[in-house]
């Protein structure tokens, strides 16, 4: 009986340390499985974050070129705005420059110019270029002029005023309307607060 109770506590013996074996080898699985799966969750999130931010710079990079395209339309639209809104404004003034070429007190002002140019280039030869209309004022431009100077037509002075060069002194005066009215595009521009930034 002995011997049997020997067996048998030498059996139990196996079977607990069997026992307390299975138990650490499913505990370490246990805990190599959880450490498995977060570090499963650790690079999923990490590449579902890594994806998103993806996702959302190109998104943001989509938004951004659209609004630059959407930008730059608006922008288009505004300059053509303002361009039309200039160019009204510059044909009413062109218009009523034209009546005033129509006027006798344009002839005053016409000689007025020729003055100008003519203190400009003193006693030297010069021509005086002029609209084809004004021609008639030939020699009443002469006459303020100390040098020799010839009366030609212009086609390009559409609305008045006269251009006079002077070979001599290599130089161009611009006393026309056509000139003086669109020098003033850029002042108007600015100061009637049309400037585009």
């Amino acid at each position: 009986m002995n011997n049997d109770n020997k067996s048998s506590k030498f059996l139990d013996a196996i079977k607990k340390y069997n026992e307390e074996e299975r138990a650490k080898i499913v505990s370490e699985i246990e805990e190599k499985k959880q450490s498995a799966v977060k570090d499963a969750e650790a690079k999923g999130k990490a590449e579902a974050d890594r994806y998103v931010k993806k996702l959302l710079s190109k998104e943001k990079s989509d938004i951004t070129g659209k609004y630059a395209v959407k930008n730059l339309e608006a922008q288009g639209e505004i300059f053509k705005t303002r361009d039309n809104m200039v160019k009204e404004v510059f044909n009413r003034c062109k218009e009523k420059l034209t009546k005033f070429t129509e006027t006798a007190e344009y002839k005053d002002k016409l000689i007025s110019y020729a003055q100008e140019v003519s203190d400009t280039f003193g006693d030297k030869s010069c021509i005086v270029y002029v609209k084809p209309d004004d021609l008639k004022f030939e020699n009443d431009i002469k006459s303020v002029f100390k040098g020799e100077v010839e009366v030609k037509s212009d086609i390009e002075i559409r609305i008045g005023g006269l251009r006079g060069f002077c070979d001599e002194l290599k130089l161009v005066a611009d006393n026309t309307l056509d000139s003086m009215l669109d020098n003033k595009k850029s002042w108007f521009i600015e100061n009637a607060d049309l400037k585009i930034s």
